[in-house]
């Protein structure tokens, strides 16, 4: 009953390790590097009479996607499919298959550079120092040499990889911020038949004036029902959630089918309040899910694979 609305790839497990490892870095110099005022100001400069050859231009590395002009070169996408096939392997999925693998790789790929492209405009960036600084905490917490070894990490891609995921966890951190501490929520307990019959009995009951926790329990012995303290975007039933709103305090919905059965849904109460740690992780996941599908939208994203 509970959950978000919209189903998720996979995301790959060596990145959540990399977001939870990172989660403190997202504090670090939140206004981005200080600027250095350069001391070339201060000297005389001297005129070179010696012309400067052109430098050459270098051939770009071939890529897989352009995010807005940015390129996600093809061995890091493949270097990238290579860890998920491992991290596949070690969740205990046998064979994975190969074509939804790069698809999934592929997809979270293009999400953080959009992620990291946010901060950006948001003004945030990480030194090479900073970058390195936090390298070395990491290394101070874990064995980071085992863990590059079994995720097939050189230093210059761990530096690289880690720049990305912090300005990735700063823009993911911005859009946490955007939940508010209290939201409207309704406090609701639900009639859950399996059958069109077993419900229609449980409607007529109610409509004789049973109570409602009574009957609830006869079809959910265990929780009678309860459903607690629900905002707007956490259930994962969209027809039940426009129902409940709907409804003032004390009032039932009517039958509403739904994949996994027949709910009669009373509410119990509403009012502002906080919410619970459930329901803003759930809300926080949503709202990265629609910041994404808004920067995809109107992004020029060229994909260069088939």
């Amino acid at each position: 009953m509970r959950g978000v609305k919209r189903k998720t790839n996979q995301q790959l497990f060596w990145q959540l390790i990399l977001i939870i490892a990172l989660t403190a870095c997202t504090k670090l110099n939140p206004n981005g590097p200080e600027v250095m005022e350069s001391p070339v100001a201060d000297l005389a400069t001297e005129v070179s009479v010696t012309p400067t050859l052109p430098e050459p231009t270098m051939t770009p590395l071939p890529a897989v996607a352009i995010v807005n002009g940015e390129r996600i070169s093809l061995i890091g996408f493949e270097r990238e499919v290579e860890r998920y096939l491992i991290a596949q392997e070690a969740l205990g999925v046998e064979d994975p298959d190969q074509a939804d693998a790069r698809e999934t790789v592929l997809n979270d790929l293009i999400d953080q550079v959009l992620l990291a492209q946010g901060a950006r405009e948001a003004g945030i960036e990480f030194s090479d120092a900073e970058v390195q600084a936090r390298l070395e905490q990491l290394a101070e917490e874990v064995d980071l040499d085992g863990w590059m070894a079994a995720w097939g990490y050189t230093q210059d891609e761990l530096l690289e990889s880690l720049h990305l995921q912090m300005l990735v966890a700063n823009q993911h951190e911005r859009i946490a911020d955007t939940i508010p501490e209290a939201v409207d929520q309704v406090e609701l307990r639900q009639v859950l038949a399996l059958t069109a019959e077993g419900a229609k009995r449980a409607l007529g009951k109610l409509n004789a004036d049973a109570p409602f926790e009574e009957v609830a329990f006869e079809f959910s012995p265990e929780t009678g029902g309860y459903l607690g303290w629900v905002p707007r975007g956490y259930l994962l039933i969209p027809i039940v959630e426009e129902a409940v709103f709907d409804l003032t305090v004390g009032s039932y919905t009517d039958i509403i089918e739904s994949e996994i059965g027949y709910h009669i849904v009373l509410v119990i109460d509403r009012e502002v309040r906080p919410l619970s740690a459930d329901a803003r992780i759930t809300l926080t996941r949503q709202a990265l899910f629609d910041w994404l599908d808004e920067h995809r939208a109107t992004s020029v994203i060229e994909v260069l694979i088939d």
